[in-house]
């Protein structure tokens, strides 16, 4: 879905110099005043050296991405309803908002020009469409010497990545999210980033079956037994992962799925799947470790 700007809107992001090569050198020289509603955007934009002045639910942001999220950044609340009063007191520039917020926008134009960052997309790349936003934020905002110095470095690290992981290969791979009713998981696949960088990291993705719009399928415990041989990667969301493994801990179906038994789980750290390079290259480092470290046990 992308949200539409209309000429008003458009017009006025020119006149402030969002568009790059008409930015006056006052301008230039100045951070651009910039919310992000979600996380995608603020991931792009920090990606490039731009601290949004708010982000939504930014308490659990920082969680998910340590280290990348400054103490500056104000809480917008959240991510589906956020904080307009403080938004409007901010006067930002712009807004930032991913594709799948498009019913917020006309109430956002009215504070000021609101862009949509596009990850997750029907028939697209979601990890192609990370790094082409990268590309047309740095555009607008001057900065891209350091959106080509970012992916330069984040294709290394891959690179590297790769590497490790081919050396000893491994077998299939889930990754997802536990359901708090203790018998079914969210996994990611077709659609979405994860599916892309588990197959530039050199692994197969053991989920095959159709997702949903942001890539994710829900499944049953019972299916997980179809793939004896595969490795099931949960990211640890705190609390609602407690929750889970609690009652997982009391399935017979659970403790006797073959991957289990073998020792092929591994709570990971989080990440978050629908966002943009910084949420990536976050998930490359947590994966890599967390398969190296399985492999390592499993051989002694």
């Amino acid at each position: 879905m992308k949200v539409a700007i209309g000429r008003r809107s458009f017009m006025t992001i020119a006149a402030l110099g969002l568009l790059g090569p008409r930015v006056g050198q006052a301008r230039a020289s100045a951070e651009p005043r910039l919310v992000a509603i979600d996380w995608a955007a603020a991931d792009t934009l920090l990606a490039l050296g731009i601290v949004p002045l708010a982000v939504s639910d930014v308490e659990t942001y920082r969680q998910w991405l340590p280290g990348s999220a400054p103490k500056e950044m104000l809480d917008l609340g959240s991510r589906a309803e956020p904080n307009m009063e403080l938004i409007a007191s901010l006067k930002p520039d712009a807004i930032l908002i991913s594709n799948w917020q498009g019913n917020l926008a006309e109430q956002l134009q009215r504070v000021a020009p609101t862009l949509a960052v596009t990850i997750i997309a029907p028939g697209a790349d979601p990890l192609q469409n990370s790094q082409t936003e990268l590309f047309r934020l740095a555009k607008l905002h001057g900065r891209e010497e350091q959106a080509t110095a970012y992916l330069a470095s984040f294709n290394a690290g891959l690179s590297r990545r790769a590497a490790e992981i081919s050396a000893i290969g491994m077998p299939p791979v889930f990754v997802g999210v536990l359901h708090e009713n203790g018998s079914q998981l969210f996994l990611y696949g077709e659609g979405s980033w994860v599916h892309s960088l588990l197959r530039r990291m050199g692994l197969r993705n053991a989920l095959s079956r159709p997702t949903s719009a942001f890539g994710n399928a829900l499944v049953d415990l019972a299916e997980l037994a179809a793939s004896p041989d595969a490795i099931l990667l949960h990211l640890d969301q705190g609390d609602r992962t407690r929750r889970a493994a609690r009652l997982l801990g009391r399935s017979t179906l659970w403790r006797n799925l073959p991957m289990v038994r073998a020792g092929n789980v591994c709570p990971i750290a989080p990440f978050y799947p629908l966002g943009g390079m910084l949420s990536v290259e976050r998930a490359v480092g947590v994966i890599a470790d967390a398969v190296l470290d399985i492999d390592r046990r499993r051989h002694g």
